[in-house]
């Protein structure tokens, strides 16, 4: 994020939401998990792939939950995340826009 030139807030919710989705796909998925991260110049895309069939669950987070709290996580931080099929499982995709487009 760095050499890309990447705002540290932004690197922050960045470093959140791979971490979270990727820690879902260890635990629920228990299968190889791809990280795939691309810069356009307005965006930063994120793909985080498993071969998973196992829906991807939105849920509200007690106060007191140990776990639990990464798509709700992502869908505060970014709204612009989706869940697409892929051969063998699945992969959730989300983008972040740089901070030169959030102006």
């Amino acid at each position: 994020m760095a050499d890309w030139g990447v705002e540290d807030g932004l690197a922050d919710d960045a470093e959140l939401l791979v971490t979270e989705l990727v820690t879902n796909a260890v635990i629920h998925a228990r299968t190889s998990v791809e990280v795939e991260v691309e810069r356009t110049d307005h965006h930063l895309h994120f793909s985080i792939s498993d071969s998973s069939s196992r829906p991807v669950q939105l849920r509200m987070p007690g106060k007191d939950d140990v776990t639990g709290r990464g798509i709700f996580l992502l869908d505060q931080i970014t709204p612009d995340w989706e869940v697409v099929p892929a051969a063998g499982g699945k992969k959730v995709r989300f983008s972040l826009a740089l901070e030169a487009a959030r102006a």
